[in-house]
């Protein structure tokens, strides 16, 4: 309200623009990266994949969300993990159409094992890794869905035992929406920002 800038958001590709969830949760002061996960004490590390918004469209930048819940007095790794062990991370299933952006993860704590004086960085309680997605082009067919699937990979450990490392796979069907550029060549975009094209032509030729 008072003209401050909170927050920026950059992205390499000029044609990418962050997502309208992204942008409202940064002009509500929202944290933009930190858990809504329910404050619970499950028996094992839960985890939930999720999308943030209601279909992948190409130059918008929207979130797939994998949020965790780990059991009171026990851990999972940060990353980096120590050697020989696994951080908290996601990895997607090959897909050419997908396009996804460095994972975004939480502040992590630094833990100190008391018998060998060892530190590291973990995460506990509830947290969310927040990987931006997008997509090069519109897969062929009437369908217009795409299927977004891979493996979420973490280990849980407390101070005595260190479980083996996890992973559990995960499959999201995702509506595929038309892109807002698409809009600056017809008609309509015309009319509401005609010079929309040529400026676009110029900054991508920069």
């Amino acid at each position: 309200a008072e003209g401050a800038i909170t927050h920026k958001f950059f992205d390499n590709n000029l044609a990418v623009r962050a997502g309208p969830e992204q942008l409202l949760r940064a002009v509500h002061g929202e944290p933009l990266h930190e858990s809504t996960a329910t404050d619970q004490a499950p028996d094992d590390v839960q985890v939930n994949v999720a999308f943030d918004g209601n279909a992948l469209v190409a130059t918008v930048q929207r979130d797939l969300v994998i949020s965790f819940q780990v059991p009171a007095g026990r851990h999972v790794y940060a990353d980096p993990a120590p050697e020989g062990s696994v951080a908290a991370a996601v990895v997607l299933d090959e897909n050419e159409h997908l396009v996804q952006r460095p994972l975004v993860r939480p502040a992590s704590v630094n833990h100190r094992l008391a018998g060998t004086s060892e530190n590291f960085e973990v995460h506990d309680g509830v947290f969310e890794l927040r990987l931006p997605l997008t997509i090069s082009g519109k897969p062929k067919g009437k369908d217009a869905k795409m299927t977004v699937a891979g493996e979420v990979r973490w280990q849980c450990c407390d101070d005595e035992v260190c479980d083996i490392p996890t992973s559990q796979r995960f499959e999201l069907q995702l509506a595929i929406g038309d892109s807002p550029l698409t809009a600056i060549g017809n008609e309509a975009g015309a009319a509401l920002e005609p010079n929309a094209m040529a400026h676009f032509q110029k900054m991508s030729k920069r």
